[in-house]
């Protein structure tokens, strides 16, 4: 059963992060199909059953996988407003100026080609509710609709491939209608979110204005959307999320004390003289008590894997058969698999099934006998282990090491298993029978939670509290992971040092090192606005740090985590080019995680916060490289922030190139009449592909044999503009465009000139991942 559960995680991993589906589900159905017969008939039943169970997963993964990229909302250019219906089955999120909730629609929107859950979006208008929706609500919402799209980076949270874990088909926002509003008189479409919003609501009524009240909230039904960031911030910073996203930690608390319960009622009823069974309905009790704890708080994928594992166990009590840890896992996992094809997309999913290995692992490490190690040293021992198992996963998903954890769980851990826990549960259960006990109980809980508010603040506040990786290739990620394998492997072991030196190559994965002489460019995805690392061996510069959203900027989502996935651990200059928002807008969290970079930018526009002037004249050298800033002339003045923009010309032995900021035809003319101007080799498309740039002088003058537009998806500019992409392309260059073609890379060694090293929407996995149209094939 372990084998064949290896081979069909394998299969469905493999399937999953694959460019494009390569099978249909149809033909792999067949294909089960003969050969579970064959097998039946060669080897027996046996081998039948398992052929079965290892094919069934993956039969749903294709299935799933087809249905929900078949149930997209289309690409086009211009999308009307559509009225859609449907539920509300989950909590809301509110954000600061809108509201974001995932809609399930009902079968007449899905006949007319609306994809069945839709991400939407409200923002702050004069007609919208004073309230948001509430969990089995029925709305009818005038929606623009999109496909379902993020950036693409490497090293950042994978958007696209959220999306398509949550069979979420397109997105969009709400538009101003009259016909906006709540549907009423039918039915809840969503019965056990509606009793979830009502506990929520009593829960919310006794703790109303205490702060540690998202964090109730969150432990008791899964709600936690009003968790603010700066809480989320603390919680990654100690490892301590898995203690609040409710999974198989939480089920086990609830389960265990449900089977003492049981055996308790049993013994009872022996007493009584009724013939009962005690283990059997101790452990049915405990599934009761999980599966009630796992409906309240929504059923995640870790919920869900916890549940399927309590009822495993029950059955096989019940049929009186005896298992090892890793089949009972197995049979898990093909349960999950079953349940939620996609599973294996949600990085809980492999954090929770590899956290109960190592659990099992040093059950197993432990001495026989009465000499049992003290509760602290078992607590410390776990502690270790955990951090090293885990470690190659979280490399991988998050490219970052909580070190604090270290110290922070082994205070953390004890305090929600007996105390935060139970008094969130009881007091939950109490607001229904017992309103005023529930309300002292929830209270409780309250201030426990204001008292690890305080004590993860400080932790997390420690130096060094988080050590950034860089994003491992797949032979750091194989060489690791054998070296935890190998770290947590039971006495007798010798390899155990050897496994944890391999475990710290981690810290040097990342990219190669720039050749002396060499240039490495890489354009980020950002959006609408620009944002591009110029790295020489021994040095990094970021030209312009991305937007500013609603709730947060590109510099936090999208620029620190690709210079921490390159390895970039000293950015030594941050240059904003002018001080438009798209172009600054990340420049504070770029500089908060790399404090000690010079900053230039606009003279007098301090666009950076601490900005030094930028220029014309300014020039330095860099490994054999030359920088210098050929716009703006000192003292000048400019009708806009555009015309002002800061011009970089970096120069290698054979390779130049050039960042115009959003510089607009004037200052192009300017340029190009200058004697010293001359060709380059790779040149950033003036303002986004704007009209207003790009001019035939400028296209003349610099014959670049590659040029990138940083845009936005579907922008309301329209850039790049259609007549400059094709003056571009007149003149023998490569057009690429970020918002197409996701993060690209360019490399230039000492002797040669750019070329294309990487193109993230072409060249990452992943059969969710919208991919470009076929262009000309660039050097």
């Amino acid at each position: 059963m372990v084998a064949v559960t290896c081979v069909t995680l394998l299969l469905a991993t493999l399937l999953l992060w694959a460019p494009r589906l390569p099978v249909t589900s149809g033909a792999a159905l067949a294909l089960l199909s003969a050969a579970a017969l064959v097998a039946g008939w060669q080897a027996g039943r046996r081998t039948f059953l398992l052929v079965v169970l290892g094919g069934l997963p993956v039969i749903a993964v294709l299935g799933t996988s087809e249905r929900l990229l078949a149930d997209r909302w289309p690409d086009r250019l211009e999308t009307p407003d559509t009225l859609v219906s449907g539920a509300i089955c989950e909590f809301p999120r509110a954000q600061p100026g809108s509201w974001r909730f995932v809609l399930t629609t009902d079968p007449e929107s899905r006949a007319r080609g609306v994809p069945g859950r839709v991400l939407v979006s409200w923002y702050d208008s004069a007609s919208r509710p004073a309230a948001p929706p509430a969990p089995g609500e029925q709305w009818l919402l005038n929606l623009r609709l999109r496909p379902p799209r993020g950036l693409s980076n490497p090293g950042t949270f994978d958007y696209e491939r959220w999306l398509f874990s949550q069979h979420i088909g397109a997105t969009g926002w709400v538009r101003e209608s009259a016909a906006n509003g709540r549907v009423t008189g039918g039915p809840s479409a969503c019965p056990p979110a509606a009793w979830r919003a009502a506990t929520a609501r009593r829960v919310g009524a006794v703790l109303d204005g205490r702060e540690a009240a998202p964090y109730v909230l969150g432990l008791a039904i899964g709600a936690y959307q009003a968790l603010p960031e700066a809480e989320w911030h603390k919680l990654r910073r100690t490892g301590t999320i898995h203690l609040i996203s409710i999974s198989g930690f939480h089920i086990a608390l609830v389960a265990a004390p449900a089977a003492l319960v049981g055996l308790a009622i049993a013994r009872l009823m022996l007493a009584v003289g009724w013939r009962c069974r005690p283990r059997v309905l101790a452990a049915w009790t405990a599934l009761g008590a999980a599966a009630g704890y796992g409906a309240l708080a929504g059923f995640s994928v870790p919920t869900a894997r916890s549940v399927i594992a309590v009822a495993i166990v029950a059955v096989l009590v019940t049929c009186r058969r005896a298992v090892t840890v890793p089949e009972l896992l197995a049979c898990v996992v093909l349960g999950v698999l079953l349940v939620e094809p996609l599973a294996p997309l949600v990085p809980g999913f492999w954090l929770s099934f590899a956290g109960v290995m190592v659990l099992a692992t040093v059950a197993l490490g432990l001495p026989a006998g009465r000499a049992k190690p003290g509760a602290l040293r078992l607590l410390l021992v776990t502690q270790l282990a955990m951090t090293a198992g885990l470690a190659p996963l979280l490399a991988m998903f998050f490219g970052q090491f909580p070190v604090s954890g270290l110290v922070t769980n082994l205070v953390a851990v004890p305090a929600f298993s007996f105390v935060l826990l139970p008094l969130t549960l009881a007091g939950t259960a109490a607001v229904w029978v017992a309103p005023a006990a529930g309300a002292v109980l929830l209270g409780l809980a309250a201030d426990c939670f204001d008292a690890w508010r305080w004590f993860l603040g400080a932790c997390a506040s420690l130096p060094g509290a988080v050590w950034y990786l860089p994003e491992p290739s797949r032979g750091a990620l194989l060489l690791a992971s054998a070296g935890a394998v190998s770290a947590l492997w039971p006495p007798p072991w010798p390899g155990r040092w050897l496994g944890l030196c391999m475990l710290a190559g981690l810290l040097a994965a990342g990219a190669p090192p720039v050749p002396a002489g060499g240039l490495r460019v890489t354009a980020l995805d950002v959006g609408q606005g620009l944002a591009v690392l110029v790295q020489t061996a021994g040095h990094a510069l970021l030209y312009d740090a991305g937007p500013a959203f609603r709730d947060s900027d590109a510099g936090e989502r999208v620029v620190v985590p690709v210079l921490q996935s390159l390895g970039v651990r000293t950015l030594d200059t941050l240059l904003i080019s002018h001080a438009d928002v798209d172009h600054r807008g990340g420049g504070a969290s770029v500089l908060e995680r790399y404090p000690g970079a010079r900053v230039l930018g606009p003279a007098g526009g301090s666009a950076a916060g601490r900005a030094g002037a930028c220029e014309a004249g300014r020039a330095w050298r860099w490994d054999g490289v030359l920088f210098e800033i050929l716009h703006p002339v000192a003292g000048s003045n400019h009708p806009h922030d555009n015309a002002a923009s800061c011009v970089l010309r970096v120069s290698g032995p054979r390779a130049r190139l050039l960042l115009p900021g959003d510089i607009e035809a004037s200052q192009e003319l300017e340029l190009a009449s200058k004697s010293d101007f001359g060709q380059v080799d790779l040149l950033l498309a003036p303002h986004h592909g704007s009209r207003t740039s790009s001019s035939a002088p400028f296209v003349g003058a610099t014959q670049p044999s590659h040029v990138v537009v940083s845009s936005g998806y579907r922008n309301r500019w329209r850039h790049p503009a259609s007549d400059v992409v094709a003056r571009w392309r007149e003149s023998g260059a490569c057009v690429l465009n970020t918002a197409e073609a996701g993060a690209l890379g360019f490399e230039a060694g000492a002797g040669e000139g750019f070329r294309l090293r990487r193109a993230e929407r072409e060249s990452a996995p992943g059969i969710w991942l919208a991919r470009p149209q076929p262009r000309p094939r660039c050097n």
